[in-house]
């Protein structure tokens, strides 16, 4: 599904469009560094549920994330990376399985697969005129939900230094 270049490729329960209208349902606030806006597409597998305990925990995370949940980071779409970044969002970050000698991703590679393709987003976000240090992937086991929030703030630490997305308001 994530390397459709047609982007057709769909389940019943999950498909490109539903996570298309969950990208353009978030809002993307005005030209304002206090209100920038960060896309996390989180795998289901160990990063939604290690994210989940730390909420639970109360471990605090940045206000300007959103987070869209996927079957598994493999899944992912380049183009939804582009087409939230080209409507405004100022960074998207990719939260996977862990892998290595304990590999959990229920879709064999998942997490792998993402990286591969996160290689070439630079590309893409050069043609938009875009840092590619506006995107990052990251991989945390279940039991890492410690870890999590200062994953996640460091990110949004760098986005803001960046500034907000020069797209904001097109």
């Amino acid at each position: 599904m994530g390397a459709c270049p047609e982007r057709i490729i769909g389940f019943k329960d999950y498909n490109i469009d539903l996570i298309g209208s969950m990208i353009k349902s978030v809002e993307v606030p005005e030209d304002d560094d206090d209100r920038l806006r960060i896309l996390v597409f989180v795998c289901e597998n160990d990063a939604y549920p290690a994210l989940d305990m730390a909420g639970m925990r109360r471990n605090g995370i940045n206000h300007m994330i959103r987070f869209i949940p996927v079957r598994c980071l493999g899944s992912v779409n380049m183009a939804w990376i582009r087409d939230a970044l080209s409507a405004g969002m100022d960074g998207a970050m990719l939260l996977g399985c862990k892998y290595g000698d304990d590999y959990q991703c229920h879709f064999v590679k998942g997490s792998e697969i993402a990286d591969k393709r996160m290689e070439n987003i630079g590309d893409t976000l050069s043609t938009l005129g875009l840092e590619s240090e506006r995107c990052a992937t990251e991989q945390v086991a279940i039991t890492d939900y410690d870890k999590i929030p200062q994953i996640l703030n460091d990110f949004v630490d760098e986005i803001v230094e960046m500034g907000p997305n020069p797209f904001k308001g097109f």
